[in-house]
């Protein structure tokens, strides 16, 4: 029973709340409770009620003439559905600020002359294209620690761009650089080589899919977000300490759901660079047929380098790969 529980404890610590946790592994090392006696037992009704409305426990009615008991729920649906109510938190907030961001745009759009003062001061939109690109460029320039960058739609020639300005290299500017793009145009035929051109230059690359907007940040101080993935329709520049920190929240969130691109760097992992590049690859979710053109190997070399890795991490599919790749900094 021990063992029981210490697993659940590596399953659900971190994601489980700690108090709900506490109570459910209590349940658990007992197989449960009598449902007239749980209230005892765990400290109170609404420790009870607690563990039910979370998923956690269950009431059980077994035969006749048998007393109902409080059971703990399989460790493994706690998980799915712990997961399940998180994905549906971070959802809602998305749509939050999805809602608020498109307020700011309504409301920049009525200012005028004579609009208080006050409301400009949040965001000011800009609908001259070579003004969106002589503000981002600038933006750019004036950056003294990191530029975010946030992409719904392919990279465009150069890559590396909000509006039509072309980003600096990192490298030249010693800047930190980081960059989501979306995930849906790498079957795009040019859309992989130009993200390397990016990766390579040193600025950090992760892909996700379905990005719904995009936008800018200068440090934590300044934002630009262009309307649609048009150039001609303008942007939006917020200068609001307190959405500009929401964005730059906003940004962190997706950074951590979203999964590395390119960038060879150094192969400090003792696996062939060969291997590295096939896991970058796939971990971007590339087909055995396109990751053998991309290294310009045949298709069985190339699967054959696959079957070489799972032996050797232990892994049984081709999906637990990108995961454990991911997991263990294997890629960037």
């Amino acid at each position: 029973m021990r063992s029981l529980e210490e697993k659940a404890v590596r399953l659900l610590s971190g994601v489980v709340e700690a108090d709900l946790l506490h109570l459910y592994l209590r349940l658990l090392a007992t197989g449960g409770s009598p449902a007239d006696e749980a209230t005892g037992f765990l400290g109170g009704a609404d420790e009870v009620n607690s563990l039910v409305r979370a998923g956690m426990a269950q009431i059980h009615e077994p035969e006749a003439d048998q007393p109902s008991r409080l059971m703990p729920v399989p460790m493994d649906v706690v998980l799915q559905h712990t997961l399940v109510g998180l994905a549906q938190e971070a959802l809602a907030d998305y749509e939050r600020l999805l809602g608020g961001y498109q307020r700011i745009c309504d409301l920049s759009a009525t200012i005028g002359p004579a609009a208080d003062p006050s409301v400009g001061q949040l965001a000011q939109l800009i609908t001259d294209s070579d003004e969106v690109s002589r503000l981002t460029s600038t933006l750019m320039g004036s950056v003294q620690r990191e530029w975010l960058t946030l992409s719904n739609h392919a990279p465009t020639e150069p890559v590396g761009r909000i509006g039509s300005a072309v980003a600096p290299s990192p490298v030249e500017r010693g800047d930190r650089c980081r960059a989501i793009y979306d995930a849906d145009f790498l079957p795009e035929a040019a859309t992989p080589d130009k993200l390397e051109v990016l990766a390579e230059t040193g600025i950090q690359v992760r892909i996700l899919p379905r990005i719904r907007m995009s936008l800018g940040l200068a440090d934590e101080a300044i934002a630009i977000l262009p309307l649609t993935s048009s150039e001609t329709t303008g942007a939006l520049l917020v200068q609001s300490s307190v959405i500009v920190g929401a964005l730059r929240e906003y940004f962190e969130l997706l950074w951590e759901k979203a999964i590395p691109f390119g960038g060879t760097g150094r192969n400090s992992t003792g696996l062939p660079d060969i291997h590295i590049k096939i896991l970058r690859l796939l971990v971007q979710g590339l087909s055995d047929e396109a990751i053998s053109e991309r290294v310009d190997l045949s298709l069985t070399t190339v699967r054959r380098h696959i079957k070489t890795l799972r032996e050797n991490l232990g892994i049984k599919t081709r999906f637990q790969l990108g995961v454990v790749a991911v997991q263990q900094g294997l890629v960037d």
